[in-house]
Parts: C-alpha cells; structure tokens; sequence
C-alpha cells in the first residue's frame, strides 16, 4: 500500500488544528513571560526592602552628639562655709545675689566700697544680704576639692556594692588625683549623651546641626560620634549605651555553637547516613522521616520550652558547684550548656535532611563500582558516598548554625539574661548572646540603646556572613579537590 494511501482526509491536519497549536504556543509564551516578570517583581521587592532595613540600621550607627552630666555638678559639691572662701568668691557670690537697690546701699550701710572690704567684713555682709546661702554654698569647681573630699564625695554617690567593686579593683586610697577625677566624672556625674542625631542627617545637615547645638546646648561638648568601634567590640556589658560593649554576648555566643556543633554534627550526620542508606523503606523508618520533615518547620520557641522541660530541669542539680566546680552557678540549670543543647536540638533537623540531600546527590555508580570490586556496603558508604558528600554536608552544617547564631526566642526561654557584666568562664555559667543583647537594648527607651544595638545587628550580620562565605569557600574547594 502506497504512503498516499495510508493518509485519509478524516486524520490529516487542517487549518484550524495549526491556529489552535499557535494559540496554545503563544499562550504559554505569556504565561511564560507574566512568570518571569513576577519573579522578576519579587526579586527586586525584597532587594527594596533589604536595602532599605539596611539603610536604617547603618543610619544609627553615627552622628552627632551632645554630651552632659546626668545630674548638676554643683548639687554633689560638699557645702562650703563662707568662712572658708577667697575673698574674690565672696566678692561674686555678693555681686552675683544681691539686688542692686542693696548693692547700691552696701556702701553706706558699711562705709566701705565693697571692692575694698577685707575677708571678715564680706563674710558679714554675706550673712546679712543674702538669706539663703545653701543652694550656693556648692559652687567650687570638683577639681579643686582635696583627694580626701573626692573619696568621700565618691563614696556617698555611688551604692555601697559599687564602691567595694571599685576599692576591690584599687583602693581609691592608692589612686593618683588624675584616676579619681576621672573616676568622679565616670561613677558619680556620668557624662551621657543628652541628645543624638542620625548619621545621614548628621553628614548632610552638619553645619545646621552645629548651629543648633550652639544655640539650644550652650557650652556642651558635642561630637561626630561612631557607635561601632574596636572598643565596643572588646569592652563587656555596662548600664551605659556610652561605655556598654558586646564581649560578654559574644563569648556567651561562642560557647553556645561550640556546644551546638557538638551536640548536633556527630548525631545529625549519622541519623543523615542510616535514614538514605541502610534503612529499610518500612513504616517506621517512613513515620521517622515525615516527622524529621516537620520538625524543621516547628517553631523555635516550641525548642526552647522543650529545653526548659528536659535540659534547664535535668541540669539543674549538676550546677551546683560540687560535680564541677562552677562558681555561683545560675539556679535551676539556666546556663550555657542548656541552651547549646536546647540550640543543638533546634538546628538537627535540618542537619539530617541537608546529610540526606548531600548523600543523595552522590552518583549511584560510585556505590556499584565500589561493590563491584568486593567492599562491603559500610565500606562504599564510608569510603567513597560520605567523601564525595561532605562539601554537602558541611555546606548545611555551617548553614544550619547561622541560623542558631541569629536565634532569641530558645535562648530568652532557657534563662538567657538581658544584663551581665561579667565573662562566662564555662559551660555552666549565665550566659547572653548576640541576638538577646539586641533585643534588650531595642527595648529600651533611651534612643542611644538603639545606637548601640544598630552597631550590634552589623556585628550579628557579620558573623551570619561569615559563616555563609565560609559554606561556600569550604564547599567549592572540596569540589575540586574531589
């Protein structure tokens, strides 16, 4: 039978068959397209946002400032008798409270220009013309107090616990004149910022800015001041945005991944291992499965209650001192251990399943071949898939532990503390982080908590990248390596 006879009129193409496959191309064309512009869209909605919670971060991170004292310096000045004043200070304190139908009189009253009275004569005046001479029997400068005065004035305006800190530091005794000065301004006057601009105001507005700090702060100390310097970095945690730092929150940080990585790699890879390798596609290997899957998506607040109930409970009575020698221990298990292992728990989920992922992404002829040549299953798997999938897995590992860095809700409820001033010297010791001093700081009402906890999200988003460029360094150099 011929080719012409095999084609009947009934099942050729016509021409309308041709303009509905047109149709139908360039509807998927559009679709197409409406897609790419949609992802197009969202791409650069979220650059847009990026960018602009970038920019309000950096916006705080400078500016100019003014300085005062948090209170009077003249209000902790210890009373002076007019007695013990100069003449030329009796002379003004008369000149500077007397009204001058009196100033005028004083002449006759006394029979002697008030320029050429002696000190005797002028503490009588002071006595008769002005009534009430304690607010201004505080009027010598706190420079010019003697050092035994200073300590005493120390000592009567910071608590009692401070001032054996600063004597169990040095005893102010022993301190130079210099040294308790300085520790005046610092313990007792607290030079604080009073008022703060922002940093793009600051830069395009600073001539105004001056002009106005002139005007309405006459006399103050103003700076063009940056938040996020080595000392911030270096210095521990105070109750002062101008001095506080974040040591202390980045030690406790540390020890908790230290404690994470741990915890978590070991447990992770393996369970990562048996699931995609040598466990039998039954029931119970499946329902474990599905609910590593759910796992990652719990809320991470769930993770911290789960660590109050297990660890913050069941460590509690091993903090206390005798098994392990921990000073002051936190009550009730609320250290450092307990939120690595409660942190631990959070990021092994994810662990898993980047192990699985990482396995499964190993060519199935690397595992034929190796059988072929007469290893064992646990050899193939321990010899050449787990080699070839460890870019993989420490790509995730490192992934999952920026997440931990970034965490607050498991932390806050495993008893991290907003406020700690002293270094952590172990597992079992109180404990800050990163993300909990930010929110602490935001959440207070002083605008220059926020200064300094902008300077603490640039920290935070440092340490994030640099465990992220670290995934993608170790991953492409084991890549070629392999």
């Amino acid at each position: 039978m011929s080719t012409d006879a095999q084609i009947r009129p009934g099942n050729a193409p016509g021409e309308g068959d041709h303009l509905k496959a047109d149709r139908a191309i360039r509807s998927r064309l559009r679709t197409a397209a409406g897609g790419r512009v949609a992802l197009f869209l969202s791409l650069l909605l979220a650059l847009l946002v990026l960018i602009a919670l970038i920019l309000n971060v950096v916006d705080q991170l400078g500016g100019y400032v003014v300085y005062g004292y948090r209170i009077d310096p003249k209000s902790v000045m210890p009373a002076i008798a007019p007695e013990d004043m100069s003449e030329q200070e009796l002379r003004d304190m008369i000149l500077n409270n007397t009204p001058a139908y009196r100033l005028e009189a004083i002449p006759d009253d006394y029979g002697v220009p008030l320029a050429e009275m002696d000190k005797d004569l002028l503490v009588e005046v002071v006595y008769a013309e002005i009534p009430d001479l304690d607010p201004l029997m505080g009027t010598r400068p706190f420079t010019e107090l003697p050092t035994e005065e200073l300590i005493a004035v120390i000592q009567q305006n910071v608590t009692t616990s401070r001032f054996d800190q600063l004597n169990e530091e040095q005893p102010l005794a022993q301190r130079s004149r210099a040294e308790l000065l300085d520790l005046f301004e610092k313990e007792v006057l607290e030079e604080r910022v009073v008022y703060s601009w922002r940093l793009f105001d600051s830069l395009l507005n600073g001539p105004a800015i001056i002009e106005t700090i002139e005007r309405e702060y006459p006399g103050q100390q103003y700076e063009l001041r940056w938040w996020l310097t080595p000392q911030f970095v270096t210095s521990p945690q105070t109750t002062r945005a101008e001095t506080t730092g974040l040591r202390t929150a980045i030690l406790g940080s540390t020890l908790i991944v230290v404690i994470t990585i741990l915890f978590s790699m070991p447990i992770g890879i393996a369970a990562g291992v048996y699931l995609e390798e040598f466990a039998a596609p039954n029931r119970i290997n499946q329902f474990l499965q599905a609910n590593i899957y759910n796992l990652s998506g719990v809320p991470t607040i769930i993770y911290g209650l789960m660590g109050l109930a297990i660890f913050v409970r069941a460590l509690g009575d091993l903090t206390n001192g005798s098994m392990f020698g921990a000073p002051n221990p936190p009550p009730n298990g609320r250290t450092i251990i307990s939120a690595g292992l409660t942190m631990g728990l959070l990021v092994m989920p994810l662990i898993i399943i980047n192990t699985q992922e990482a396995i499964r992404a190993v060519p199935q002829s690397i595992r034929d071949g190796a059988l072929a040549v007469g290893a064992t299953y646990w050899q193939t798997v321990w010899h050449h898939v787990l080699p070839m999938a460890i870019p993989g897995i420490l790509t995730g590992i490192i992934l999952a532990i920026s997440r931990a860095v970034g965490e607050t809700a498991p932390l806050v409820v495993v008893g991290a503390a907003a406020y700690i001033s002293v270094d952590p010297s172990g597992p079992f010791s109180s404990f800050t982080g990163l993300p909990i001093q930010i929110w602490a700081w935001t959440a207070l009402p002083e605008q220059t908590f926020r200064n300094v906890a902008a300077a603490a999200i640039i920290v935070l988003l440092a340490v994030v990248l640099t465990f992220n460029l670290t995934a993608i360094i170790l991953r492409n150099r084991l890549r070629k390596s392999l």
